[in-house]
Order: structure tokens, then C-alpha cells, then sequence
């Protein structure tokens, strides 16, 4: 079978960023896509110009690491290796497989969707950086904002964040913190109308036809099943199904790593077979923002963050604060929000779908707790308020001319982003 190489292409004036099998077999975990527990945010921080210190933060992000959203990952594996193991058609790995997924489900019951323990301290982790890197956006009783959906582990993400904050500086001002329904229209707006574009059903076929194919040459039952025949109603007549979830399953252990399990499961597949379901998921996340060249421009929706996230940084710049406004979602919005962003490695992508990867790559863009950072400089006695963008903590292009990278003036941004904003916002295309 035929499948792309993974190298990351230099998109404007950014810095190449190449991403090989090599560095994937180095660090195996990047293959989970979405369920990529958050790197760490090590990377280095450039110094501000003379005499510019940060002030503000507007941030927009992803809930931390997470159990599986339902329990069904575990009912449909379990209930067919069950099924097997009565009618003795289990493999000796299959019995294997079947103890060890008992084992994990214990832990996973009843917290389906929910934040795991590495979930909190991810967001901890990130909160504690920013403090330390950024006093002056902390300092003395700073004014801190705080939104989340109403789902609980983006409102416990939030309580992680904010109360690491907290613990550092107890009098910061937390003016508003938590779930308010005035907020679903930048927080998780998933219903507004964007025009279609002639042809784009077409690409999203294709698209499709691409991702199932590729998922239907991972099969590993014949691994724990004597009887094959007993997975042809695996997920209602779906075989192919089974797969997947035990993939799913696999990386999530990614998310709670005090099980010692990350191995367990993984195990079971080849490289190979991990990096096509990978490639899959990556072809399948870029069809609904529609990021393929020629496709209807779903991202477009990821200009309401955005403008919420300007205008609130020019209202705190009006009013001379300092302090930060911090949002927790869900991954399909900040990849929404990155591309209207037009962030390195989230711009668009040829429909060229087996060499996606050398454009797009998701543990890189949505791994759990993702986030954008928008961080803000002044300087005493000057009106030029600078800007830089970060994903993951990383310091990134924006389709702006500037002197100074990677800050931009706050306002040749503004006039970038704006026109975009309001346009989409008057004319919904």
C-alpha cells in the first residue's frame, strides 16, 4: 500500500518544520492524533524589544487529557471478545487481549468524556509557565476572566488553570469565571451557516472514499479471533470498526498514564498500521473546516473566537489593564480557530489526500490541552502595543508583514484580521 511521507512543508516566511517516520518511531505517542497528551510546552520564549513587557493574554483552548467520551469504545470490543471467549474462539491473545481490556474498563467506567488526573496537571502546567514568563500580566490584583462550555472537563480544565493562577497570586481579581450560555456563540458554535462552495461535495467524497479505505487495510482480528466470521456484526455489519476502537482505546492510555498501560494495546499493531489510521484521521479532521483547497470554508466559523478574543484585548488595552481572558473548548473549535488564524502548518491544504501530512499534522495542532495564546507588550510612554501568537507555547508566523518576529504591531493585526472578521460576520460567505 501506498502511503504519504510525513514532512512538514515551510509555509511562508516560517521556519522548515519536517516531521519523518523517523521522528515519529522516535516518540511513537505522536501517532495517537487527537489523543496526544500535550507536549510540554518547553520551547524557548524570545525576548520582548527594549523596554516592552507583557501585560495581557488572550487565550483559547482544549480541554486537558481525557477519559474515552463514552463507555461504547469498551462495550462493543468487550462484548465481542466476550461473545469469542464463550464459544472458545478466543487466541491466546485474544484471551490476552480480553483481561487487559477488563482491566482498563475498570479504571474507564463511569467517566466517559471525564478530565483524567494528567488532564488537570496539563493545564497547571501551562498556567504555571505563563505566569512565570509573564509577571507583569499577573502582577498585583489583575484582572482574570475565565469562560469554559458546559461540558465538565472544559469547566475543570478551567478550575485547574485558574487555580494554579490563584495559588500563585492570590490577589488576583477573578472578575467572572465559569459556563455562561451568552457564551456558546465564540465558545462552541457549531451551528452557523457558511456558503457553500460549488464542488466541495465532491473533495469531501473523495476525501472519505481516501480515510475508509485506508482504515479498511487495518484489520487485527484475525490476531485474537479463530472464528472470523463473529466480527461481521461488529458496530452493526461494520468490521472494520473493531480496529479502530482498539486504536482509540490504545492511545487514550496516553491519558492516564498512572495505569501503566500505554504499551497494552499498542502493542497489537505495526507502525505501518498505526501511521495509516493516523493518516486517516488526519485526512478525516480537515473535511469539516474545510481546509482542502476548493472545499466550503467551514473554518470561517473560527473567526468568532477570534473576534472575541481581539475585542477583549482592546478593551483591556483601552482601560490600561492588565490581566488575561481565558476560554476552554473542545479540539474541533481550535482547529476552526487556527486556520481563520492562518497559523504555520494550519493554512490551506492541497487535496492531495495520501500527502496530507505533509501539510497538516494533528498531534502538533489539536493534541489535548491545545492552545492559542495571543500575548500582549507595552512599553512606558508608547502607543505601539505589540502582539505574538502561540500554539502549544510555541512562538508562530501570521500572514502579516513585521520587523520584529515574532511580534507584530497590534494594529497592522488588526487590519489584517478585521476586515476578514467583520465581513464573514455581515455576510456569512
Amino acid at each position: 500500500m501506498f502511503l504519504a511521507g510525513l514532512v512538514l512543508l515551510t509555509i511562508g516566511t516560517a521556519a522548515t518544520a519536517q516531521t519523518s517516520r523517523k521522528e515519529l518511531w522516535a516518540d511513537i505517542d505522536k501517532l495517537g492524533s487527537n489523543y496526544y497528551s500535550y507536549p510540554g510546552g518547553g520551547y524557548r520564549q524570545t525576548p520582548p524589544p527594549e523596554g516592552y513587557e507583557a501585560f495581557y493574554i488572550s487565550h483559547f483552548g482544549r480541554h486537558g487529557s481525557r477519559y474515552l467520551t463514552s463507555n461504547r469504545f469498551y462495550d462493543r470490543t468487550l462484548g465481542l471478545l466476550e461473545k469469542a471467549d464463550s464459544a472458545g474462539a478466543l487466541t491466546r491473545k485474544g484471551k490476552t487481549l480480553l483481561k487487559n481490556l477488563r482491566i482498563a474498563y475498570a479504571d474507564a467506567k463511569g467517566k466517559g468524556g471525564e478530565l483524567s488526573k494528567l488532564g488537570g496537571r496539563e493545564h497547571e502546567g501551562i498556567a504555571a509557565r505563563a505566569f512565570t514568563r509573564y509577571p507583569g500580566v499577573f502582577t498585583g490584583s489583575a484582572r482574570v476572566d475565565a469562560r469554559s462550555t458546559n461540558v465538565h472537563r472544559c469547566q475543570e480544565s478551567m478550575e485547574h488553570f485558574v487555580g494554579e493562577l490563584k495559588r500563585r497570586n492570590p490577589g488576583l481579581n477573578v472578575e467572572s469565571m465559569g459556563y455562561y450560555p451568552s457564551d456558546k456563540w465564540y465558545m462552541s458554535n457549531g451551528s452557523d451557516s457558511v456558503t457553500a462552495v460549488p464542488g466541495s461535495d465532491a473533495i469531501k467524497n473523495r476525501a472519505r472514499f481516501v480515510r475508509d479505505s485506508l482504515r479498511g487495510t487495518v484489520d487485527l482480528s484475525g490476531k485474537f479471533l479463530k472464528d472470523k466470521s463473529l466480527i461481521q456484526d461488529y458496530n452493526g455489519g461494520n468490521p472494520a470498526k473493531f480496529s479502530e476502537d482498539l486504536y482509540d482505546i490504545a492511545e487514550d492510555m496516553q491519558c492516564v498514564p498512572e495505569l501503566k498501560m500505554k504499551r497494552t494495546f499498542r502493542k497489537y499493531f505495526t507502525k505501518e498500521q498505526l501511521y495509516t489510521i493516523f493518516l486517516s484521521n488526519t485526512i478525516s479532521w480537515l473535511i469539516a473546516p474545510g481546509y482542502y483547497t476548493g472545499m466550503t470554508p467551514g473554518y470561517k466559523r473560527g473567526y468568532f473566537p477570534a473576534k472575541h478574543m481581539f475585542d477583549n484585548a482592546q478593551k483591556a488595552i483601552d482601560a490600561g489593564e492588565n490581566g488575561a481572558f481565558l476560554r476552554f473548548s473542545h479540539d474541533g473549535f481550535v482547529i476552526l480557530l487556527v486556520r481563520a488564524l492562518e497559523l504555520d502548518g494550519c493554512r490551506e491544504v492541497p487535496p492531495d489526500f495520501l500527502h496530507v501530512c505533509d501539510h497538516f499534522s494533528l498531534f502538533q495542532v489539536i493534541p489535548m490541552a491545545s492552545n492559542v495564546q495571543m500575548i500582549f507588550f507595552r512599553k512606558p510612554g508608547s502607543d505601539d502595543i505589540l502582539v505574538k501568537f502561540l500554539l502549544q507555547e510555541e512562538e508562530k508566523h501570521i500572514p502579516v508583514e513585521t520587523d520584529i518576529w515574532p511580534f507584530y504591531h497590534w494594529e497592522d493585526v488588526k487590519n489584517y484580521y478585521y476586515p476578514k472578521i467583520e465581513s464573514y460576520l455581515e455576510t456569512r460567505n
